[in-house]
């Protein structure tokens, strides 16, 4: 009973941040593809959270960090739930805050992203009921590698803290993703990568073509050091 309500309130709370992320209540937030060459952004036009304030809720929300730090809070916690209702959800809102992470100059917004909200998606692969989700969970990652691996270390001490991967693996792959400009053939590299670098221990991503769907919620499981 008590699992029920929780999980009941939680996909509660998640189905109003993913309304608060929908495309018509962030009418300023710019698309990727428009960023100019993929994986790069011009950091001389990156503007403050501010900018994108009046017409972003995920934006307005964002600035008053008495609501934004739980809410980004309960948002990492919920990629290690077996509730892919709830984690579909989250990654709508967690889009929105990577694209926000990406086109502003906001450094604690940059640094969360591309530290604990990468650490959390690749943790919420480790899930088989993220199956279903697993190609938006790839797509989180392959975004916030693209387009912050320069401007934040983060993403890298975390996929060299992996148990399978070498510097040389890193590099290799990095190189790769420069040989490769469209962002499906992005998202299957790093894929790829990331079941390399947990030596295939990922179930979201092995269980994608067979299913089944866990919605209680449980305690977390860490694939890190």
């Amino acid at each position: 009973m008590e699992e029920k309500l929780l999980r009941d309130l939680t996909r509660e709370i998640f189905s109003l941040l993913s309304t608060i992320a929908s495309p018509g209540l962030n009418a300023s937030l710019p698309l990727l593809e428009h960023a100019g060459h993929v994986g790069r952004v011009n950091t001389s036009s990156l503007k403050d959270l501010d900018a994108f304030a009046s017409s972003s809720m995920v934006s307005f929300l964002l600035k008053h960090k008495s609501l934004a730090i739980p809410v980004l809070q309960i948002s990492l916690e919920a990629f290690s739930w077996t509730d892919s209702e709830a984690v579909t959800k989250v990654c709508a809102f967690s889009a929105a805050v990577v694209l926000l992470a990406i086109f502003t100059n906001n450094v604690d917004l940059r640094e969360y992203v591309s530290r604990d909200l990468f650490s959390a998606v690749i943790q919420g692969l480790a899930f088989e009921s993220n199956a279903v989700i697993s190609a938006d969970l790839v797509s989180l990652c392959r975004d916030i590698f693209i387009y912050l691996c320069n401007r934040d270390p983060g993403q890298r001490k975390i996929l060299l803290s992996l148990p399978c991967i070498s510097p040389n693996d890193l590099h290799a792959f990095e190189e790769a993703l420069t040989k490769t400009a469209g962002p499906k053939e992005q998202k299957q590299l790093m894929k790829s990568f990331l079941l390399l670098a947990t030596g295939n221990n990922l179930k979201a991503l092995a269980a994608q073509k067979c299913v089944n769907i866990i919605t209680n919620v449980t305690g977390k499981q860490s694939i890190f050091h």
